[in-house]
Order: structure tokens, then C-alpha cells, then sequence
């Protein structure tokens, strides 16, 4: 390395340190990427990729269901193709996104270093400053975003908002290198980069105007006219979808209203998200960024500085007239920070008043401002002593590592998922009534469920099959006698259509979510004559035996209360009568004791047999498959009605 120019040792070093950031960026996207599971927004997302609800293509879908463009899901279908639907291949696929998004930080930061920027004023004269911004800025700005909580946390889902931004940071670098050299080459890319935000997300197209505005206000001559000739050509560009599909997506329905009214909460809401506690600090080093680009006006987009009017004999006239070209060239000198600062402050306030009519407030919605921020940031660091600059960025990063400004829990519908598959059968049918959470349990219903599974949202049903609601859900129901029915709505329709259906409630499985209950309840048909009645009054009224799994289902019922937890011992016996398998329990699993049931209650109780030598599977023969009943505390056993000690109920063949 001793071999190499100062500028080449630099080169290295600022490789090293990106790769570095880089590296973290990635950390904080991948880490516990998969711990939390899918939200509702992700299962719009995934339902959109893989329930076309009778349509016969994604557009077709995206226009009869969703409200939002088309790009991304055509990018995630084809990233789903290559790697698989799993939960970490899907979000990798927003956080690989992310990371580019912070790669793409030191091309965006360079374009705003040049034309060269007034440097600080220090003892014993000026110091390069611009020479040590650009390498140090880029740096910066890629870690403050690295470290962006917003952007981390929607670096993890299956959502289209690490991709606006990416995309929003290239249209930002394309305009800016457009305006330096207004080449077709890169009126081209700018054209492009915006026509994809545009089919991303509507939202988007804020940064468009922001570009018209910077274009309008600074530009001159030709080149302004270029400009928004550019900016019109992307609007001609996504005229097609928009006429075709997009105007008629308003009407859609939006799903949940997530959105954060417009108050003064919000504001301080939104300030520590993107700020973090530690917003004094932010903020004042974003106005020193904005201080920092105070620049010299290129000479393709503006008239060179007015010269000063000779002074008539009175003074006072030709001194207002050059104190006031004087303001507006100041001004003018301040355009890179002009777009920077609208680009935050009007994305709030568009999003504060249109909120009103839209709901667009929210923080994933303005999320675009983060590259922004991030730039200002590093530009105020920038302004510092080496020493000053390095204390600074080692407070945020110690700050932005050890605590969470913005986290959204997640309802456990991957763990309701997880209690249907463990007892479903082939031929099960789930139903569902959880509002807009109905897309995320399609997911883990397609993964988890057993082959086949008829899956059904009553939401759903109602909004996009009216003709044969309810109708069409009784005729379903009828024809499976086992539903897993998810339920968590005031709305209690569903359990009407099942009492029509003779479909009666053997279990009830509730995951807690904060002081929310997610249940699944089990519904059986329960054949009218009962298998055998004990001694104690208990009833076995069905059973089922899967020999593949070694799993045996029974079904239980009383017609009065029992004083006493009896304990079920479901057995298998070889063709000499020796044990070789065995499950004992209180009903379902303990969570049901006997003396819990009510008179005429139908309970279900799965056991799944463990073999007497795990280590050998049965051999080939006819096994005996056997129930009993008894007391743990005593080993008293309680036989049928007909005074057999156990009643056999079925065969394993191996």
C-alpha cells in the first residue's frame, strides 16, 4: 500500500469503509428476518402473487383487488420463481433492495457535492473542504440510511416501499447528472427510473413533481423546457396502465385504514421515527447540511450574477434595485438544497392536507424522505472537525444500534396456522371471519394444511362472490365434516352457517395477542350412534385411526358434569397381545380435563402414539388399537357399559 498515491490509499480506504456499512446495512435487514410473522399488508402482498380470486392474471387481479401498481409484483413473481415462496426468500427480496438503496447513497451524495460548495471559515485560513466532503459525505449519508429504522423495519417485509425508494434515489441522481450534462443518455435513465416509480407506487410520483418544481423555479431557457418535457414524456409513458386499470383501482376497496390523522401527535410521531430520540441532534445538523449547498450557480441553468447599477445622485434607488437582484441571486444559489428541503417539507405537507381526502399519512407511506434525510445529515457532519465528525457519527451509531424507534408487532397468525396443521386431515376444510387478516392466513394455510384443503375467507365471499353468499357457503360447508373455523369479528354469521350444517364445535384453540384472542375452533359432524359408553358416564362417540401417522382421534361426551379427570389411554397390542405402542392423557392433550366438559358437550381428543422401542419401527402384521379409561392418582380403571376392561376400536395394518 506504501506503493500507492495519497488519492489511491484514500480510494481504498473509502471501498473498505463502504463495504463495511454495507456488510451492517445487511445485518440489520437479515437479522431475525423471519422472526416476526407475515402482517397484513405482506398477506395482501402474497395473496395478490398466488390467489388470483377467479382472475385470469396478476394485472387483472392488482385491478379488481389491490390499489396499487403492477412493477413489483411482476419483480417479486419472478424472484418467487427463482428462490421459492418461503418467508425469507420473499423479504430478502425488500431487503436485498434496501442494501442497494444504501450503495446507491455515494453516487446520490456526489451529485449534490458538485459544483464546488462554499467551505468553512477557519483560523489561519480556508481548508479543502469539498475535497474532504467527497469522500466523506458519501460515507455518511450511507450509514445514516444503513441505520434508518423505518427503512430497516420495511427492509423486512414483502412490500414494495424498499423499492420506491431505490428507484427514487436513481430518478434524484439521473436529474441532477441531466442538468450538469443534458445528454439523451441520461434524459433517458431519468425517464425511466420515474416511469418505474410511477408503476411501483403512486406515492411515488411525488418526487416527480418535486424534480418539476426544482426545474421550474431554477432552470432557464431550453433547459428548463427540456426538462419538463422529460417529466411529461414519463406521464405519457404511464398513461396506458393508469387509464386502463389505474383510475378504476380508486375505487377498490383500500382494506384497513392505517393511516395516522393529521395532528400535532402524528408530527412528533413521524420525528421520532425517522429522527429517533435523539431529533434535536438530527435536525440541527440537517440545517447545517442545508447551509452546506449553498453553490455556485452552473452556467447551463442560470444568467450570470447582476452586476451592480452605477448609484444616481440620490443613492437610495439604484441601491434597492441592486440590493434586490442581489437577493434573487442569492436565492438561486441555493437550488441543491431547494430540492432537498421540498423534498421533506412538502412530502409532510402534502401528506398532512391530503390526508383529508386520501388516506396517504403514514410513515411506511412517507418513508421517501429518508434518503433525503440521511444526505442532509452527512452534509451537517461534513461541516465538522475531523475529530468533531467522527464523535458525531459514532453517537448515531451507537444511538440508532441499541435502541428501536419504529417497530410494528405482528398478530401471531403463523402460530394459528401451525395449531390447524398439527391435527388436519386430508379432506378439511378451513373457513375464515378475521377481517383483512384473512389474506395472511391464506399463506400458512397453503403451506401448512394438508394437500387439497378448501381454504375460505366469509370476508371475502361477501365482497367478491355476492350472487352466491350465503347460499354458496352452506352448500361448501355440507360437503366437508371436519372446518377449522378462525374466527376474531363481531361478525358471527360463520357459526350460524355451521349450526345449519349439523357442525358441531369439538375444540377451541386461543392464541393470545396482547389482550387479543385468536381462536380456531374445531367443527365435527358427529355421527348419531355412539361407539361405546364407560362405566363413568363418559361417551366415546367417534373415532378416527391414521396408521401413517400413528395418530388416533377420538371424540368424547357426557351427559352430565364429571366430578373426577378421568385419563384416556389410547394402546396398541401385537398379534400375542404385547404392547407396543401407547399415548395416555387427559383429553386434548391435558388442556381438556374430563371434569371441564358440560352435559351433551362433544369434545375432541387427538393422541399421538409413542412406540414402546422408538428405536425399531413395528414390523410388518395386524396390530389391535384399544381405549380405556382410569385415575392417574389411584390406577383405578373404569370399563364399558358392558363390562370389558377396554373397548377395541379398529385395526393397524403394517
Amino acid at each position: 500500500m506504501n506503493s500507492l498515491t495519497a488519492r489511491q490509499r484514500t480510494q481504498v480506504i473509502f471501498i473498505a469503509i463502504l463495504t463495511a456499512i454495507l456488510l451492517l446495512a445487511a445485518t440489520f435487514r437479515i437479522y431475525h428476518i423471519i422472526q416476526r410473522p407475515i402482517w397484513t399488508d405482506e398477506g395482501t402482498t402474497t395473496f395478490n402473487l398466488f390467489h388470483f380470486n377467479g382472475q385470469d392474471n396478476l394485472i387483472d387481479g392488482l385491478a379488481a383487488r389491490d390499489h396499487h401498481p403492477p412493477l413489483y409484483y411482476y419483480m417479486l413473481q419472478a424472484w418467487v420463481g427463482l428462490t421459492g415462496d418461503s418467508i425469507f426468500a420473499m423479504r430478502y427480496f425488500a431487503a436485498l433492495i434496501g442494501i442497494l438503496s444504501v450503495a446507491l447513497m455515494v453516487p446520490l451524495a456526489r451529485v449534490f457535492l458538485t459544483p464546488p460548495l462554499t467551505p468553512p471559515r477557519k483560523r489561519g485560513g480556508e481548508q479543502d473542504w469539498l475535497q474532504k466532503a467527497y469522500w466523506f459525505v458519501p460515507i455518511a449519508a450511507a450509514l445514516v440510511l444503513t441505520l434508518s429504522d423505518p427503512d430497516i423495519d420495511l427492509g423486512q417485509e414483502i412490500r414494495f416501499y424498499t423499492l420506491r425508494t431505490l428507484l427514487i434515489i436513481l430518478s434524484v441522481i439521473f436529474y441532477m447528472r441531466w442538468i450538469k450534462k443534458p445528454s439523451m443518455r441520461l434524459g433517458i435513465f431519468w425517464t425511466l427510473a420515474n416511469v418505474a416509480i410511477l408503476h411501483t407506487n403512486y406515492q411515488g410520483a411525488f418526487i416527480m413533481a418535486f424534480e418539476g418544481l426544482h426545474a421550474l423555479i431554477f432552470l432557464r431557457g431550453k433547459l428548463r423546457l427540456k426538462a419538463i418535457g422529460w417529466l411529461a414524456l414519463c406521464g405519457v409513458l404511464f398513461l396506458p396502465w393508469f387509464i386502463g386499470y389505474g383510475i378504476g383501482q380508486f375505487d377498490n376497496d383500500q382494506g384497513i385504514n392505517s393511516t395516522l390523522p393529521s395532528t400535532w401527535d402524528t408530527f412528533v410521531e413521524l420525528t421520532y421515527k425517522f429522527l429517533g430520540r435523539i431529533w434535536p441532534l438530527m435536525l440541527g445538523l440537517m440545517l447545517l447540511g442545508v447551509y452546506s449547498l449553498k453553490s455556485s450557480v452552473n452556467s447551463r441553468r442560470s444568467e450570470p450574477p447582476p452586476q451592480p447599477s452605477p448609484v444616481n445622485e440620490g443613492g437610495s434607488k439604484s441601491n434597492k434595485s441592486h440590493n434586490s437582484l442581489s437577493t434573487i441571486w442569492r436565492w438561486v444559489t441555493w437550488d441543491k438544497a431547494f430540492l432537498l428541503v421540498i423534498w421533506i417539507a412538502l412530502t409532510l405537507i402534502i401528506s398532512f392536507l391530503g390526508n383529508e381526502w386520501f388516506s396517504i399519512l403514514s410513515p411506511r407511506r412517507v418513508m421517501l424522505i429518508s434518503p433525503a434525510i440521511a444526505l442532509l445529515v452527512a452534509l451537517g457532519l461534513g461541516r465538522f472537525s475531523n475529530q468533531t465528525k467522527v464523535f458525531l457519527l459514532l453517537v448515531i451509531l451507537v444511538y440508532s444500534a441499541t435502541s428501536v424507534d419504529d417497530y410494528y408487532p405482528k398478530a401471531p397468525w403463523d402460530k394459528v396456522g401451525e395449531d390447524m396443521r398439527r391435527y388436519a386431515q386430508p379432506g378439511d376444510m378451513a373457513l375464515m371471519e378475521i377481517y383483512y387478516d384473512d389474506t395472511v392466513l391464506y399463506y400458512y394455510t397453503d403451506h401448512d394444511m394438508p394437500a387439497g384443503t378448501v381454504v375460505k375467507s366469509l370476508r371475502m365471499w361477501r365482497q367478491f362472490d355476492k350472487d352466491t353468499y350465503p347460499n354458496g357457503v352452506i352448500d361448501l360447508l355440507s360437503q366437508h365434516k371436519t372446518v377449522w373455523f378462525t374466527h376474531w369479528s363481531p361478525d358471527q354469521s360463520g357459526f350460524d352457517f355451521l349450526k345449519q350444517t349439523g357442525h358441531v364445535q369439538t375444540a377451541l384453540m386461543t392464541t393470545y395477542w396482547g389482550t387479543n384472542q385468536l381462536n380456531v375452533y374445531r367443527f365435527d359432524v358427529i355421527q348419531p350412534q355412539p361407539v361405546v359408553t364407560y362405566s363413568n358416564g363418559m361417551t366415546l362417540r367417534q373415532f378416527q385411526i391414521d396408521p401413517d401417522k400413528m395418530r388416533v382421534d377420538l371424540w368424547w361426551s357426557a351427559d352430565k358434569p364429571l366430578d373426577k379427570d378421568y385419563s384416556v389411554s389410547v394402546f396398541v397390542l401385537d398379534a400375542n397381545g404385547q404392547l407396543v405402542a401407547q399415548k395416555d392423557d387427559f383429553p386434548f392433550l391435558n388442556q381438556r380435563p374430563t371434569s371441564s366438559f358440560q352435559p351433551n358437550e362433544v369434545v375432541y381428543d387427538p393422541h399421538s402414539l409413542e412406540l414402546s422401542n422408538p428405536q425399531a419401527p413395528l414390523p410388518s402384521g395386524k396390530y389391535t388399537v384399544a381405549v380405556k379409561l382410569y385415575t392417574y392418582y389411584d390406577g383405578q380403571q373404569y370399563p364399558t357399559a358392558n363390562g370389558d376392561p377396554w373397548e377395541v376400536i379398529g385395526m393397524i395394518e403394517k
